[in-house]
């Protein structure tokens, strides 16, 4: 046995230095380089590119099958002289003996030196698209392309697979869009791993400097994570993720950005699931942690997660970020602002559920999202508790009424005419065509120009060009407002319509506080409902129509005494002076109400009604709008001068019941108060008729003193002719 053993050693030792002799030989005397032309035509045939191989080819087989190209470029065959791609150096080896047991064992794979030029041409088509087999290859019986096995098994099972490490280093990438004049580089790009051995962590790097032309910005990434690959289980993992952002250009007004998000993540590819966790995220001085999953890889993607952002200093992180906010009223606005969600979407879509957001101690809860990230589509319901707005807006200048100042009482002294109406464009309709909205606000208080709205609610649907305004209710100037609208921007001109409810405004609040001269006072209520095409106030006033209604209680006519005026009419009617003024600067009035009809911006009314302490009045007339002037009659019926001590002038008899004495209103609307006075024509009338009258009272007299009852019929036909 001894023997045997000895002489089967010395065979399998003199096969060993065989083989060994022979590889060595077949290394020296094979140069793979003689079949440069047979790996080029190789290339064009099965990859339809032009392979360039200017540099030698290395190899070696034994114990590593191993090969180094250099200077090798790739350029598609159609277009040989625009290269898509140059290799400086790429190696790599297997080893020989573990081939035997199915185990793959690969040694450093080195790229060195890579450039890509990916060129879009004009026409949109890619210099890259032409790449590999143009014509699918022909199918066996079973399926399978022809030349393939069916199955991995009948080739003998699958191989254990590792690799010493993968290195590619000062690659580039330049794509070059010529249809938008767009360019994005790549520049030293490094990538390099650890061993990489199934089910074993392995460490991966990665840093490079993308640059953009539009906008210029310039890009630095540097990423650090450890993996491990599960290929059998199909699972990978990445542990300890450290990706640094450092960001530069024109977005950021010159100046530089860091961003940095750490966490793991996870793919398992047998679940269809894939998992960021232990998330966490800063930018400039704003951190954020949270976790993100994705279901459902390969069919329908659907995503939940959670994100949770620490107070912060917007202000401070928009300029540090290189964005300029514009001056607000309250120097500390968004100075802390917070938000925690949980995050559900899928591939086109993305919601914030739970959603809490403080923002200068106002806090604000609900749901907000993107239903349709193509169409932008804009879903919202959100609750809040006080918000002032004002903080958030420009200062005001000095000398600018902040809204508690008071405009004159009966309006304007000015004679002269208003400025016309403005035809300068208020809607953005471009935007408001492309609006897909469907959401409701709902908030305890609301302040707005220095007025209190509580509570406020608001929901708004805009969809294909039409925008509605379904709800907008809310408590201000001691009553509420509610109102319904729309704007239809499919139409040409735009049509716009309203539809509102006022009850208990506090009119005189209303008006002081938007600096419209005041010219009544009291608790309105008003409904209104109108159209108007256009963009601008001036179309708008000129194509006005609708109808409204309102009515005030328990207030007063503004900057009017018409007290004084009925007395003065009186008194012309009377022909006598008044000794005195009478009344009060304003005229008190239990009721005011009317409707009015619009017809292309001119408001009709023919039912004004005026219930005034000694006084009823009625009215009719027009308020032209696109002109700003209105033309209106008032008929008064008097009690007269009733005080302890009355004027002769302004006393009222029997002679007076029943007329309606007239005043009339005719100027600006920014004048209406003290535009009004006595209807000299209608008075001159009423006096004539009075002269008229008495005249056939006196008459009457005589003629029944003269007949009394001796004559009765002739008494009265006499009567009779006086009175035609």
């Amino acid at each position: 046995m001894k023997s045997f053993a000895k002489v089967l050693g010395m065979v399998l030792a003199g096969i060993v230095i065989l083989v060994i002799g022979a590889l060595f030989f077949l290394t020296r005397m094979f140069d793979p380089n003689d079949y440069k032309d047979d790996i080029r035509q190789a290339a064009r045939e099965q990859a339809n590119v032009e392979l360039t191989l200017d540099g030698d080819i290395g190899w070696s087989l034994f114990p590593w099958l191993g090969i180094e190209l250099k200077d090798v470029g790739v350029a598609p065959v159609a277009t040989p002289d625009q290269p898509l791609a140059s290799v400086g150096t790429l190696g790599l080896g297997v080893k020989v003996l573990p081939l035997l047991r199915k185990q793959l064992r690969m040694s450093d794979v080195i790229l060195n030196d890579i450039q890509l030029q990916l060129v879009r041409n004009d026409k949109g088509v890619g210099n890259w698209e032409t790449v590999g087999p143009q014509a699918k290859p022909e199918k066996a019986e079973d399926g399978t392309p022809s030349g393939m096995d069916a199955s991995p098994s009948d080739a003998g099972g699958t191989f254990d697979i590792t690799v010493e490490s993968v290195r590619v280093t000062n690659a580039s990438v330049r794509y070059e869009d010529r249809q938008t004049g767009r360019t994005l580089s790549l520049d030293e790009a490094n990538f390099t791993t650890g061993a990489l051995v199934p089910d074993e962590p392995f460490d991966v790097a990665f840093q490079g400097l993308l640059t953009t032309d539009q906008p210029a910005m310039r890009v630095r990434v540097d990423l650090s994570s450890v993996a491990t690959m599960q290929p059998e289980a199909q699972r990978y993992q990445l542990s300890a993720v450290d990706l640094k952002v450092d960001a530069s250009g024109d977005p950021f007004g010159g100046r530089a950005v860091n961003f940095q998000l750490q966490g793991d993540g996870m793919v398992d590819l047998a679940e269809q699931v894939a998992e960021l966790g232990q998330l966490r995220l800063s930018l400039a001085d704003m951190r954020a942690t949270g976790q993100l999953k994705v279901t459902g890889l390969s069919s329908e993607p659907q995503l939940s997660g959670r994100l949770d952002v620490a107070a912060f200093d917007a202000r401070d992180l928009l300029r540090d970020i290189g964005q300029e906010l514009p001056e607000m009223a309250d120097p500390g606005a968004l100075s802390s602002v917070a938000l925690s969600a949980n995050l559900k979407g899928g591939a086109n879509s993305l919601m914030l559920n739970d959603l809490q957001l403080a923002l200068d101690g106002f806090a604000l809860n609900g749901s907000l999202g993107v239903a349709d990230l193509e169409r932008q589509a804009l879903r919202f319901d959100l609750s809040g508790d006080t918000l002032n707005l004002d903080n958030y807006l420009p200062p005001r200048e000095a000398g600018e009424a902040d809204g508690s100042g008071a405009a004159g009482a009966g309006g304007s002294r000015s004679q002269s005419a208003p400025e016309e109406w403005s035809d300068d464009a208020l809607l953005p309709l471009d935007l408001l065509a492309r609006l897909d909205v469907d959401g409701k606000l709902a908030l305890q208080q609301v302040t707005l120009t220095g007025q209190h709205i509580k509570p406020f609610s608001v929901a708004v649907r805009a969809r294909d060009g039409l925008v509605r305004l379904t709800q907008f209710e809310g408590g201000i100037f001691a009553g509420s407002f509610s109102a319904t609208g729309s704007i239809d921007t499919r139409k040409t001109p735009v049509s716009n319509t309203l539809k509102a409810q006022l009850k208990g405004i506090d009119s005189a609040a209303a008006q002081q506080a938007y600096e419209v001269p005041q010219q009544v006072r009291g608790l309105m209520d008003m409904n209104l409902e109108v159209a108007a095409g256009g963009n601008s106030l001036r179309r708008w006033m000129n194509s006005l129509n609708g109808s409204a209604s309102f009515k005030v209680n328990d207030g007063a006519l503004l900057g009017v005494n018409l007290e004084q005026q009925v007395c003065r009419a009186i008194a012309l009617a009377n022909r006598k002076s008044l000794s005195g003024e009478h009344g009060s600067e304003n005229t008190p009035f239990e009721q005011l109400s009317g409707s009015f009809t619009i017809r292309n911006g001119v408001v009709s009314n023919r039912d004004l009604i005026a219930d005034l302490p000694g006084l009823a009045g009625k009215g009719q007339g027009e308020i032209n709008l696109p002109d700003q002037r209105i033309d209106y009659r008032l008929g008064l019926l008097l009690e007269g001068d009733r005080s302890e001590m009355p004027d002769e002038a302004c006393q009222v008899n029997e002679r007076y019941a029943g007329i309606e004495w007239p005043i009339r209103c005719q100027g600006y609307l920014h004048n209406a108060g003290s535009s009004c006075g006595v209807d000299t024509d209608g008075v001159g009338k009423i006096a004539a008729k009075l002269v008229g009258n008495e005249v056939q009272r006196k008459l009457e007299e005589r003629i029944d003193d003269s007949l009394g009852d001796k004559a009765p019929e002739l008494r009265d036909a006499i009567k009779g002719l006086f009175s035609r």
